[in-house]
């Protein structure tokens, strides 16, 4: 995130839900298919980067 210029707020400027990204940023959501959409967009990378799986803090 930092290697493209964006912060959280930025990020969650660009999403519209700024809760919803802090969550995903602090591993305690995953990323929707509409965010892996906007931010491929957004961060112009494969959206193949972000669907990679990764274990959640309050995964049961």
């Amino acid at each position: 995130m930092d290697d493209f210029g964006y912060n959280a707020a930025t990020l969650a400027k660009e999403y519209g839900d700024k809760g919803t990204v802090s969550k995903v940023l602090n591993y305690k959501q995953s990323l929707s298919l509409s965010m892996i959409r906007k931010f491929s967009q957004l961060l112009k990378i494969p959206a193949e980067w972000l669907i990679k799986e990764y274990p959640l803090k309050n995964a049961m």
